[in-house]
């Protein structure tokens, strides 16, 4: 069993173009990965419900969501590490203090500070995620995982250097996710292989954005996206080809994976 391996796949720009495009070489090529007994899960910014159909069309049913804040193993949440309610009280007064919306993740659903914004419908529509229902008091009423603040980078340092309890990490021109400080991909992934028994060099990982840095570092072999930004491709082990020229596919045999 010392041998046993997994393998850690982004969802946005590594397995989906465009919010809902999976290239069907990367569909054969994960399919060929189950088949070879490596362990596959999705890594992602988004929570479980918040997924589409791409599981299915992947056979993948376990999850590092919320950048690493619920672990699913096959269908069971295994590790989950909410928002302090404190400190997302205050966040919430702050940010509507300057008019800012906030999107509140839960486990199944997320629930918004604001009705009808159109910079959160856009956003969350260009990756085919369903948008969040008018419910101010979600945080109140249920454990929050992860929250999306909308404002614009000149508007960030406000938070940024306000709360020692959160970090942000910006992945739209007028969005950042809200999670715990410290806590990333990388440590969602930690808890799993830890309790699982999985050598550090047994493990892979691909992605291509800024959320995707922490996971990329921490696995025995971190692989950027040729479409990645450069601040991720300078972090990884090997840079594949892009989505759209089968990079995954690519680099799993690169890895000799399949």
């Amino acid at each position: 069993m010392e041998d046993k391996r997994v393998v850690f796949f982004d969802i946005d720009g590594t397995l989906l173009h465009e919010g809902s495009y999976i290239p069907p070489s990367t569909i054969a090529a994960i399919k060929q990965l189950r088949k070879n007994g490596v362990e596959t899960f999705i890594a992602t910014g988004r929570g479980p419900a918040m997924l589409s159909n791409i599981p299915q069309q992947l056979g993948i049913e376990s999850l590092v969501c919320y950048n690493g804040q619920i672990v699913v193993h096959r269908g069971e949440v295994v590790y989950r590490n909410a928002l302090p309610t404190d400190a997302l009280h205050r966040l919430t007064e702050h940010a509507g203090s300057n008019a800012h919306t906030l999107v509140y993740l839960g486990q199944e659903r997320g629930g918004a500070t604001k009705a009808n914004d159109h910079v959160v419908e856009q956003s969350l529509g260009e990756l085919d995620m369903p948008i969040p229902t008018y419910e101010p008091n979600f945080h109140i009423e249920q454990e929050v995982y992860q929250t999306l603040l909308y404002c614009t980078p000149e508007e960030e340092h406000s938070y940024v250097d306000a709360y020692r309890e959160f970090d942000f990490i910006r992945w739209h021109p007028h969005a950042m996710d809200v999670i715990n400080r410290g806590a990333s991909k990388a440590d969602g992934i930690r808890h799993f292989i830890e309790a699982n028994g999985y050598r550090l060099e047994n493990t892979y990982a691909f992605g291509d954005a800024l959320n995707d840095l922490a996971m990329l570092e921490y696995v025995g072999t971190g692989i950027a996206m040729g479409n990645a930004r450069i601040e991720t491709k300078e972090v990884a082990d090997f840079v594949t080809k892009s989505i759209l020229e089968d990079g995954i596919e690519y680099g799993l045999k690169q890895m000799k994976l399949i």
